[in-house]
């Protein structure tokens, strides 16, 4: 009985090979061999003759040039016998299936995994974790090494993962720095202290310039900041202090305050960030009425190593709720004025006194003559301290790890290389690099540099920078050590820990339940956090959510800080649906949004405050739920100004489905936006494309997608009128998201879009199931796996369709257990 995957492969090319005979064959004959057959070649292009091979370049090139004639409408000529337009359609579809298919068998090494490069992620990872390092600020070996190159959107397919002379050069300045700062000698470089600032002392400290704002006041013991008014940009900056921050290191800032609500319901919310250099928000807590003492330990850069010189700023974020009417300088002038002219003169000399006694002011708040500031909302703020470097341990761990056998050369590499090569190594491989250290030693070179020469050439050995799986190009089972890698590097992007390598030496990691328990342990662990940096993240395309910013005349309710805040959205997303074990399907549609304050505010969803992102349930009239309701998706399918139907469709035909649309012929260039004088609708311009025959089978199968989203904005608000590029006023057109799908359901409403999406669940189980095979193997998916994608599918529809069910059921699969 022959194998599935014989039998497979036997029926996908008896299925190419029947359509090449009876429709494309035929189709060639009518229509093209008078131009391109052995009388004549126009073109120098010859068809009597052209295989149905796309393995060739050469002939691929020849099959790419006829679907683009087809699709341009320019083949055959006028004078020739015209196919219907489904006949080009169907023709041109066949061509562009065959390239997509000979595109993945090359990139997949004909359904094996001969050799991958550690892509950059991965490379900083294994250091940290076979060295024990923390990476500081600045200090991440990857910065060494250019962008990875990516195969269907993932920076892990071996074909993609090359190497070149000033890559390799890259992997050896950044083994040499990693191996520089492993061992140590002395004491730490810079000695851990205290200091302390007390707020009442602000002038001695040079903060005179805090004081000469409306809203604070220094009292006895402390200074007050009135809330509301003081946000990021409040600065401490201690001119007296430069060497504030002497280290990049850890630190620990502690804060001693204390709040008055006044009329204020809400409790009021104290930040600390730091600014310059990359911002970074250090503390943000909401305060007690009783003086408390809050504290947080973060990375923090150098103040010597940022130019300009960084400062920490202090702000209340909070807006009360209830306003103290005060008038503003502007508004008391004018009536003081108005009231001269009227002769109201005892008038007009109350509105000067007010004047004096309050001042200037910008918002409803007074200054620090205000003569009841019990009546505001105020943090008032004690002491604040800071602690550091702080060193986890001296010598550090890094140090101690690798010299945990002394001073022996050849039990410090031979303790080291089996976690480095991931297997049990050589002893011809430990004899290289034994020698090469005692060489250095021979010629006088100190002992910790010897070391680190020896530990440079490990990290820039093929043997670290490749996942290797050797052998004859055969198909084999991975043995314990090299499943274990794949295992780790799939869900944690770094090398196997203590209990996977144990369990590779005794073999058992290759039993079904011990893998199984193995995943579950996986993923619970921190590392796990990999799987929504990494996979989600390229995945769902969130780095493209900063490629435009929108307009902010047009939407002047947009801050564009908000765009990270909306990665972090959906990021957050997939992890709440990953560790609450949730089904996939939520990414289409789902009750609730994971969010933090600033998004909340800007989606109009009260009741949320700060930074972090919680799951938020949404009303049941909300559209928001599910990626689609994403800011971010829409920001990605925009240019700033209008939305672009066409970009979204092809996203979640792309992301969602993993059914990528036909590559558009040269030159098809895209929508325009309108000229001056007209105002049609993304929506109207579409449908004029779609009278381009050209363009017309390519877009009826793309934009029923786009134009369903219609109802977001370039900014990701709802709409119900259109906005954003020349339609400003207030007789807008409605926006119309009607539409069918290619499988020919319709939908009125964008929730009955997502209904009908939410419908096709074969269909997303199945671009779910691929897209995690592409990751996790680190290959295309060949046609011969349609085993493995099957059975991925099967074990996600009968265990919850979660994302831990689809890596179970992935890891299980032959495909993964396979060289």
């Amino acid at each position: 009985m022959r194998p599935l995957a014989t039998v497979l492969l036997m029926l996908v090319t008896s299925t190419m090979a029947d359509t090449y005979r009876d429709t494309v064959r035929p189709f060639l004959d009518k229509h093209c061999l008078r131009c391109h057959g052995p009388k004549k070649q126009k073109g120098e292009l010859r068809l009597d003759t052209l295989r149905a091979d796309f393995s060739s370049s050469s002939t691929a090139g020849q099959w790419i040039e006829v679907m683009d004639n087809l699709n341009l409408g320019e083949m055959p000529p006028e004078d020739e016998p015209q196919p219907s337009a489904e006949q080009r359609r169907r023709i041109a579809n066949w061509i562009a299936r065959q390239i997509r298919t000979a595109q993945r068998r090359a990139a997949g090494g004909g359904g094996r995994v001969l050799l991958r490069r550690l892509n950059r992620t991965e490379y900083a990872n294994t250091i940290r974790d076979l060295l024990h390092l923390k990476f500081l600020p600045g200090e991440n070996p990857a910065r060494h090494l250019p962008p990875d190159a990516t195969y269907d959107g993932f920076d892990k397919v071996g074909s993609a993962l090359m190497i070149d002379p000033s890559l390799l050069d890259s992997f050896y300045r950044a083994g040499k720095e990693v191996a520089g700062k492993v061992l140590v000698n002395g004491p730490p470089p810079v000695p851990t202290r205290t200091v302390r600032f007390e707020f009442e002392d602000s002038e001695k400290h040079s903060f005179k310039y805090m004081l000469n704002s409306a809203t604070r006041y220094l009292r006895k013991n402390d200074l007050a900041l009135y809330s509301g008014t003081t946000r990021v940009g409040d600065a401490l900056q201690p001119p007296d202090h430069h060497d504030l921050i002497p280290r990049t290191g850890l630190y620990t800032i502690r804060i001693r305050i204390f709040s008055h609500r006044a009329q204020s319901q809400q409790p009021l919310t104290l930040i600390i960030d730091r600014i310059s250099g990359k911002p970074q928000r250090i503390l943000e807590v909401d305060v007690n009425e009783k003086p408390t003492t809050y504290e947080t330990t973060v990375p923090m850069i150098a103040f010597g190593d940022v130019r300009p010189r960084p400062y920490f700023s202090i702000g209340i974020t909070n807006r009360p709720d209830i306003k103290i009417k005060s008038m503003g300088f502007g508004e008391m002038k004018r009536a003081r004025e108005a009231a001269a002219k009227s002769g109201e003169v005892a008038k007009g000399m109350r509105i000067h006194a007010r004047m004096f006694s309050e001042g200037y002011v910008d918002t409803y708040l007074p200054n620090e003559k205000i003569l009841t500031p019990e009546r505001f909302p105020t943090i008032y703020l004690d002491w604040i301290e800071l602690e550091g470097p702080l060193y986890e341990s001296w010598p550090p761990r890094s140090h101690e790890a690798l010299l945990a056998s002394g001073r022996d050369v050849r039990a410090i590499f031979s303790r080291l290389l089996p976690r480095a090569y991931r297997r049990p190594p050589k002893d011809s491989e430990i004899d290289k690099v034994v020698s090469l250290v005692t060489n250095e030693l021979k010629q006088g070179t100190a002992f910790d540099e010897a070391i680190e020469l020896g530990l440079s050439y490990v990290l820039t050995s093929p043997q670290f920078i490749y996942l290797v799986e050797p052998g004859s190009n055969d198909a084999r089972s991975l043995n314990g050590y090299e499943l274990a890698s794949r295992l780790s590097y799939f869900i944690w992007s770094s090398m196997p820990d203590d209990r996977l390598f144990e369990l590779a030496k005794t073999g058992a990691v290759k039993k079904p339940e011990v893998i199984k328990r193995e995943v579950f342990r996986m993923l619970n662990d921190p590392k796990a956090r990999a799987m929504t940096d990494s996979f989600a993240a390229q995945w769902l395309r969130t780095d493209q959510f900063l490629d435009f910013s929108p307009d902010r005349k047009i939407y002047r309710r947009f801050n564009p800080s908000l765009q990270e805040d909306m990665i972090g959205e959906s990021l957050a997303f997939f992890r709440q649906v990953l560790e609450k074990r949730l089904s996939i399907f939520n990414f289409i549609d789902s009750e609730f949004a994971m969010l933090n304050g600033p998004l909340a505010d800007f989606y109009g969803i009260p009741g949320l405050r700060g930074k972090k992102f919680r799951p938020v349930s949404l009303p049941t009239d909300s559209p928001r739920g599910g990626l689609l309701g994403q800011a971010g998706l829409h920001i990605l399918g925009s240019d700033g100004r209008r939305t672009k139907p066409v970009t979204r469709g092809v996203y979640i035909r792309e992301v969602l489905f993993n059914d990528p649309p036909n590559p558009p012929p040269p030159n098809a260039g895209e929508v325009e936006p309108n000229i001056e004088g007209e105002q049609l609708t993304v929506r109207q311009r579409l449908e004029q494309h779609q009278q381009i025959e050209a363009c017309a089978s390519c877009h009826r199968g793309i934009d029923p997608y786009g134009i369903a989203m219609e109802n977001w904005d370039a900014t990701g608000s709802w709409r119900t009128q259109q906005n954003g590029e020349d339609f400003r006023g207030k007789n807008t057109p409605p926006i119309d998201p009607r539409g069918k799908l290619p499988n020919g359901k319709a939908f009125g409403t964008f929730e009955e879009f997502k209904r009908v999406l939410s419908a096709q669940k074969q269909r997303f189980r199945r671009a779910f199931a691929e897209k995690l095979f592409v990751y996790g193997i680190g290959r295309p998916v060949d046609p011969l796996d349609r085993e493995a994608i099957d059975s991925v599918i099967a074990h996600l529809a009968n265990n919850g369709d979660t994302i831990e069910a689809a890596i179970q059921g992935l890891v299980q699969t032959k495909a993964f257990r396979t060289k």
